[in-house]
């Protein structure tokens, strides 16, 4: 097995390193305003120059009260025409200088913009390469690992290809401009390599990552949570092999994101062959990684308070009213749901990225995902989140075991000729529960529990039914990315669909009666 001995002998610093970087991390943590108002202000001196910051006189800014005073929060749309100028080359717009680099998003985030194309200066990109270390760093706290360094990091993110806008300015994903600049000695040990790489077709570049890295050492994966047991379906497939750990058996933890990582534990676990350490973040292409796991029994991922990201917070029922009232990372309280804002080192100043959070815990800082405005399914206006959703189906699982691969949930109206609804739920199982039945009753009870209006509107079917169970053939989740289009390592299997894609997915269901 191809191994990198040199690297091992770097265990010991890069443990030391981690050790220093999370007692500064720890101690930033108990001083969020100090910490917080250094970022914001050092952006609002850097941009006091730029169009951008003359119009709202950043350079006046000595505090975050003034900085409220002096700047209105805005969605990307209220940014496009200062970036669409800054793509065709203009400098000094909103950050200094000519900005290079314009990361695609995935497009998950309503705007009133058909695309999101943000800047990643050469600021940013150094913030996120700290950022990554943050997240190694606390894996090797917790985990103890005296021999992470030693063997191969495998990449599982989309092509580094760029597209050029002007001379100096291109577009690409953030994963993937990111995977361009990983410093000289990360990068000796991180595959996959050129041309791999690059490979456009991200089907085609998982199976030559697996016929082609099966025999080097690998000890750690990123990626999109959601993709690694399609990749190692893939692995097990092409190398006629029962567990991805008879194959990498130093293979010790995933560093995944972008989806809600608990309902592919189980299935990532019978893949492996046995437990391996998932490391969960929360990130966004407008300023890189903002929290990560930080322990294996408290819920709620660890905010990361000093790489480059200033945070604002505004409840969720303001969001995106004039003058809302907005909140710093140190005024927050738990248990409410925010929008966050951001402001980054790329000239985004009160940004607002469509995402809901919400706060666990203070002192330390544990946030958890909770939703966007466009991520609902609503047939009488309870407007049921994919987060409630997906608790849902996660304590069904708790309750009648089984292996979800992945699934989708699609309204069903006019159920039997009636005018009422139900929640059509299509679920791929690795291992189905003994009584599906009995599996469905407990989403539904959850589903009641968590929103009260759903709740209201299911209480003696008034007007919402059962949900219903729709079983998908194996291996039918993959197909439907195809069919749909979804074929970057950004793309996730939609968790609520529309009735075009629901009748897509319906044509994927085993030939048993809906139940």
């Amino acid at each position: 097995m191809k191994s990198f001995p040199v690297a091992g002998l770097l265990n010991p610093a890069l443990r030391a390193l981690a050790s220093r970087r999370i007692a500064q991390w720890d101690r930033n943590l108990t001083n969020l305003q100090a910490t917080q108002e250094a970022i914001l202000l050092a952006h609002c001196q850097k941009a006091a120059k730029t169009q951008f910051g003359r119009k709202y006189a950043l350079g006046s800014v000595q505090s975050y009260k003034d900085y409220k005073q002096a700047l209105p929060l805005r969605p990307y749309a209220g940014f496009e025409p200062y970036l669409q100028r800054m793509r065709r080359g203009e400098r000094n717009i909103l950050w200094p200088g000519l900005i290079s680099y314009y990361g695609q998003s995935s497009g998950t985030s309503a705007t009133a913009a058909q695309h999101k194309f943000l800047p990643i200066s050469a600021e940013q990109i150094k913030w996120q390469q700290k950022a990554a270390f943050d997240v190694m760093a606390r894996y090797l706290l917790l985990s103890g690992d005296k021999e992470f360094a030693g063997g191969y990091n495998l990449g599982l993110f989309p092509p580094s290809i760029l597209k050029t806008e002007v001379p100096g300015v291109f577009t690409g994903s953030n994963p993937g401009i990111m995977f361009r600049e990983i410093p000289y000695v990360a990068r000796l040990t991180t595959i996959p390599k050129l041309p791999i790489r690059d490979m456009e077709n991200y089907d085609q570049k998982l199976e030559a990552i697996a016929k082609n890295y099966a025999q080097h050492d690998v000890r750690a994966i990123s990626g999109t949570t959601c993709w690694f047991s399609i990749f190692f379906d893939k692995l097990l497939k092409q190398h006629q092999a029962k567990t991805v750990g008879e194959i990498w058996p130093n293979l010790r933890v995933l560093f995944g994101g972008g989806v809600n990582a608990e309902p592919y534990r189980d299935v990532i676990k019978a893949r492996v062959g046995r437990d391996i350490t998932l490391m969960d973040n929360y990130n966004a292409t407008e300023g890189g990684l903002f929290s990560v796991t930080d322990s294996f029994e408290n819920p709620g991922l660890l905010m990361i308070p000093d790489r480059g990201v200033f945070f604002e917070f505004v409840h969720r029922e303001d969001h995106g009213q004039e003058n809302p009232t907005r909140l710093a990372l140190w005024e927050v309280e738990p248990g409410v749901d925010y929008s966050i804002v951001l402001t980054t080192s790329s000239g985004l100043f009160g940004y607002y990225i469509g995402d809901f959070v919400r706060f666990i815990s203070l002192y330390p800082h544990r946030m958890e995902f909770v939703g966007r405005p466009s991520g609902v399914l609503s047939l009488t206006q309870e407007l049921t989140t994919y987060v409630e959703i997906e608790r849902a189906v996660a304590k069904a699982q708790t309750r009648v075991p089984c292996s979800i691969v992945d699934y989708s949930v699609g309204p069903d109206i006019g159920v039997d000729g009636s005018g009422k609804g139900r929640y059509l739920f299509f679920i791929e199982f690795a291992q189905k529960p003994s009584d599906k039945a009995r599996f469905m009753r407990v989403v539904d009870e959850e589903l009641a529990a968590l929103n009260r209006v759903y709740r209201e509107h299911r209480t003696h079917d008034v007007a919402i039914l059962p949900p219903a169970l729709a079983c998908l053939k194996a291996g039918s989740t993959h197909q439907i990315m195809e069919q749909l289009g979804f074929r970057s390592v950004q793309n996730k299997f939609p968790r609520i669909v529309d009735d075009k894609k629901r009748d897509l997915i319906s044509q994927f269901v085993e030939k048993e009666q809906v139940s």
